[in-house]
């Protein structure tokens, strides 16, 4: 399988701990298997296995499990660093949404003289920081850690120097230790539409570009795509992450964290299509299908297969 002339890499990165629900660290695998019943055939694959939760794990209230995050992004930051370096093009299938820091981080060390745009394909925001946080779960802060935003400004917990030391690593993740691996400015949102008020602020204060469920419906997705890309065009690279509640609940039977009015299949295949294929494109992420919730089974699993192989066959 080639994308833009190199050959792909598939990264199963198979950590779910920065989820309030457990089970995504099984989706990886599922979205594998059933790529290959579609007869996509990458030419490497790479497997990051789950770190179990042991006694050395401390329950932070506003950062959990975020010692054993930060030693999670680092190996998916080192293996996606590693394939670009090889020349390979990465998409990355995650177990949860906390995974963004590895992958984008892995693109940004790859190239750190690079001007990197970032494509979030939904239902969330993912910019709290621990000092915001309503949940303490990691998965809601990846964007926040990406661009080195702390959001203390709007302070509402009171974060322990355990997880400040730790959250403050996690912004630098790296060997060279690059803060922020890019600029909230050079964010597009696509299907958002749950967000808090705190991360409602960022989003206005620093002018991010949002297509919400009523700019789509009124306008098309390819309306998004093609002003998301615009708003984008001074960057080199893009990171693209598609999480798997940006889709509508009745298609997105299998993930943590649903919210109605999202994206429809068709929606979704013209995301994938119009993007995996951008000569811009730098990464690709998928994640947050979590079998265990999935009411059908494997369906969602299935759902995300066929977008990969709409993506890249038609």
């Amino acid at each position: 399988m080639r994308i833009q002339g190199k050959e792909a890499v598939m990264i199963l990165s198979k950590f779910d701990i920065g989820a309030g629900k457990k089970g995504a660290a099984d989706g990886p695998q599922a979205v594998r298997d059933e790529v290959g019943k579609l007869g996509l055939v990458f030419d490497q694959y790479e497997s990051l296995d789950n770190i179990s939760l042991t006694t050395r794990d401390i329950p932070h209230e506003f950062g959990k499990h975020i010692e054993m995050i930060l030693e999670a992004s680092l190996k998916l930051n080192d293996t996606v660093q590693g394939s670009i370096t090889r020349q390979k093009f990465p998409i990355i299938v995650s177990g949860d949404h906390s995974n963004a820091v590895g992958g984008l981080s892995g693109l940004k060390n790859a190239w750190p003289d690079k001007r990197i745009g970032v494509i979030w394909i939904d239902a969330h925001a993912d910019l709290h920081s621990p000092y915001t946080t309503p949940s303490g779960n990691i998965h809601g802060m990846p964007l926040a850690a990406l661009s080195g935003l702390d959001n203390e400004k709007q302070k509402k917990n009171e974060v322990s120097e355990d997880v400040t030391y730790y959250w403050n690593e996690l912004k630098k993740l790296g060997v060279l230790q690059l803060s922020p691996k890019f600029d909230l400015r050079d964010l597009v949102f696509i299907g958002i539409r749950d967000a808090e008020k705190e991360e409602w602020d960022i989003i206005e204060k620093m002018g991010v570009r949002t297509f919400e469920p009523q700019d789509i419906k009124e306008h098309g997705i390819y309306y998004a795509l093609n002003q998301g890309l615009k708003h984008l065009e001074a960057c080199d690279l893009l990171y693209i992450s598609f999480d798997a509640d940006a889709l509508d609940p009745n298609v997105s039977v299998g993930t943590g964290t649903t919210a109605p009015d999202g994206l429809s299949i068709a929606e979704a295949e013209s995301i994938f299509k119009t993007l995996l294929n951008h000569p811009k494109t730098g990464a690709f992420e998928i994640t947050e299908v979590n079998p265990h919730l999935d009411i059908k089974g494997k369906e969602m699993a299935k759902v995300i297969a066929r977008l990969l192989h709409y993506g890249l066959t038609k």
